[in-house]
């Protein structure tokens, strides 16, 4: 019987060693996958441990509504309420719609996130008028201010009142805009008069080259270049009179260069919250050196010529008015370009952008252009010119603008920063305590795109604003295409005399027609929904 067991067993160690081979010999396959499994474990926990404060960074104040009161609006994302911000996949207007939809006509305002950092947002005009005029003490500055001590390198910028916090900003408007009242624009009032007619004239010579089709974004850039130009630095820009390369187009290349970037950086200073410091390190500016140089330049050289020539004492402009700046407030040369880019952000850029939606949406409705065109044409002289005080007083005139406006909503929102702790009554039982520093925004746009408000909100029509409705929507909060109160546009009166001589000179010659193509608008690279690419529409020019 021992050898049959011996056999057996024999037997039993082959089997178990054929089964091993196999196998790869012990399990050593299991074991291999066994280590791998721990391997990606370790892997994900020391991840896990990695990303922890990271995750505890970006969320830390998530609750800092909650402690408040103050309802915290959601989705609420590890890139905060607004990620678009961060990803760009959408636009900051997008962002804020989808919050604003959400809980509007239910709340006063809403706790939000930029990034990490708690914000309020605004969903009542009636509030939104508190913040900017009813209890301006309590909110002085604005959200750009708080990012010039980011970038001190910025010389220019920082003698702009747009960027300038505190008292700081108090002194550089009331200089600034001393240049702009509706005085010193009446007696310069031949500036526009006489880039009218070059505007016309340069239409006139094109329209027959291109089949009557002109790009428009280029033709309102080229405009407000010149207008800016002369009235700024009393030189012809040449952007009407000349096609060549070289001076005359440099010109209005730096300044859509300065003006996109210093826009488009604002963006960056927004996203770059997360990591404040970042933009020291980076050494983060709003305007680009070059255009610093060539600006600078550029009203040195104006500067010499007009004294050299001595015609400061009869032409009223801007340049008079630096001169004035020097010889009364020892105004430094940095002081008079930092003025003089001050005017030509207001001016050029937004002026021209506003000129272009608001022909294209003439094109759209042809009804409202006649009827602009024949208020021009019953106003106008023999000679086909409109006086200072009669343009200005044109009703119609005035609706289609801010109709456009309203549309375009070329500043989509106003960020304002508490400078003085205050509260805000949230309903007739309950406050919420804002704090120095808080910033607050009002979202203008959705204002402006609200049926509540505006019945079709989509359709361009500025009969809304007969007997002078829209004074009545600004006072509430509602219609806010130049903000309101003490920072309100510094230069809106500079903007509306060059939207309106433009569309005189423009509409009185020509019909403008929109292609079978409608144009739609799309957000660009920083806060805006705008039109995009070219905008090609007919000028069919009326017989004389």
């Amino acid at each position: 019987m021992l050898p049959a067991k011996n056999d057996f067993e024999s037997n039993v160690h082959l089997h178990s060693h054929s089964n091993q081979l196999k196998t790869g010999g012990w399990g050593c396959r299991n074991t291999k996958r066994g280590n791998m499994y721990i391997l990606i474990t370790l892997i994900l926990v020391l991840l896990h441990l990695l990303l922890l404060p990271v995750y505890l960074y970006l969320t830390w104040h998530h609750k800092y509504w909650r402690k408040r009161g103050l309802l915290t609006a959601k989705p609420l994302t590890l890139l905060g309420t607004y990620p678009g911000l961060l990803t760009r996949k959408r636009n900051l207007v997008q962002d804020v719609q989808s919050v604003y939809n959400k809980y509007k006509g239910k709340h006063r305002a809403v706790g939000v996130f930029v990034t990490r950092q708690p914000q309020i947002l605004v969903l009542d005009p009636q509030l939104a008028h508190e913040v900017l005029v009813e209890n301006f003490r309590c909110y002085r500055d604005s959200l750009t201010s708080s990012y010039m001590q980011h970038a001190k390198w910025d010389k220019y910028a920082k003698r702009n009142p747009f960027w300038a916090a505190g008292d700081t900003w108090r002194r550089l408007r009331t200089e600034a805009q001393a240049g702009l009242s509706a005085n010193r624009l009446k007696q310069g009032y031949a500036i526009w008069e006489q880039s009218g007619k070059k505007l016309t004239n340069y239409m006139a010579q094109h329209v027959n080259m291109h089949n009557n089709i002109l790009e428009t974004r280029d033709l309102c850039f080229r405009y407000t270049a010149d207008v800016m130009c002369d009235f700024i630095w009393g030189i012809d820009a040449g952007t009407l009179t000349s096609d060549e390369q070289g001076l005359p187009n440099m010109v209005q290349e730096m300044a859509s260069k300065w003006t996109s970037y210093a826009f488009y950086m604002i963006s960056i200073f927004m996203a770059s919250i997360i990591a404040p410091f970042s933009r020291l390190l980076l050494r983060l500016r709003f305007y680009p050196k070059d255009t610093d140089e060539f600006f600078s330049k550029l009203t040195k050289e104006s500067i010499e010529l007009r004294l050299k020539t001595g015609y400061e004492v009869e032409r009223i402009d801007y340049l008079s008015h630096l001169l004035r700046l020097r010889e009364e407030k020892n105004a430094t040369h940095d002081d008079l370009v930092g003025h003089a880019l001050t005017v030509m952000l207001d001016g050029y850029d937004t002026t021209g952008s506003a000129l272009m939606h608001a022909l294209y949406y003439l094109s759209e409705y042809p009804a409202a252009q006649q009827k602009l065109r024949t208020e021009f044409l019953n106003n106008a002289t023999k000679t086909k010119t409109l006086d200072f005080d009669k343009l200005c007083d044109l009703p119609y005139l005035e609706q289609v603008i801010y109709e456009s406006l309203r549309l375009s909503s070329l500043i989509p929102q106003y960020t304002k920063v508490c400078t003085h702790p205050t509260n805000i009554q949230l309903n007739e039982f309950k406050r919420v305590e804002v704090e120095q520093g808080m910033t607050i925004m009002i979202p203008n746009y959705q204002f402006h795109h609200d049926p509540k408000y505006f019945p079709e909100p989509e359709a361009f029509k500025p009969e809304r604003f007969d007997n002078a409705e829209h004074h009545n929507l600004v006072r509430q909060g509602i219609l806010l295409p130049f903000s309101d109160g003490p920072r309100i546009c510094m230069g809106m009166r500079l903007a509306l005399l060059t939207l309106k001589s433009a569309l005189f000179h423009i509409i009185s010659n020509y019909q403008v027609v929109r292609s079978k193509k409608k144009i739609k608008t799309a957000g660009d690279s920083g806060f805006g929904v705008v039109l995009q690419g070219d905008i090609n529409l007919e000028y069919r020019r009326f017989l004389q």
